[in-house]
């Protein structure tokens, strides 16, 4: 029994981290377009989820990372690999806008919201 309530409670907190993730973005872009131009609070912001939300929620949709209790290495690659996904999918997101010719930080923010909304709901590979 003890085992079926682990599982459900995992089941909850991963449906918590997903709906979180999915959200962070947005809050970036709210904050991004109504808070003062170079506010602290604009900037610690919008750099925590460009560093951090789209790659995450990459990781945690693919699954790249290993699932095993290896301690501090696992955690090392994770934060190291959701570094390097948020910096490659800001800088896909920021050629593709400046070749339209449509850049603006709120409407970059506001397509990688959707992709991080997009990969965080969506179901991850069973194992």
């Amino acid at each position: 029994m003890t085992v079926l309530r682990a599982r459900a409670a995992r089941s909850v907190e991963g449906r918590r981290v997903r709906l979180a993730l999915a959200l962070s973005g947005w809050v970036a872009v709210a904050v991004a377009a109504l808070a003062p131009d170079a506010s602290a609070f604009r900037v610690l912001v919008t750099t925590a989820f460009l560093f951090l939300g789209p790659g995450a929620a990459a990781v945690r949709w693919t699954r790249l990372t290993s699932r095993s209790d290896a301690g501090w290495p696992a955690l090392l690659e994770t934060g190291l690999l959701t570094l390097v996904l948020s910096a490659c999918l800001a800088v896909v997101v920021s050629v593709a806008l400046y070749l339209i010719g449509g850049f603006t930080m709120v409407l970059a923010l506001a397509v990688l919201a959707a992709v991080t909304s997009v990969l965080a709901l969506l179901p991850g590979e069973r194992r």
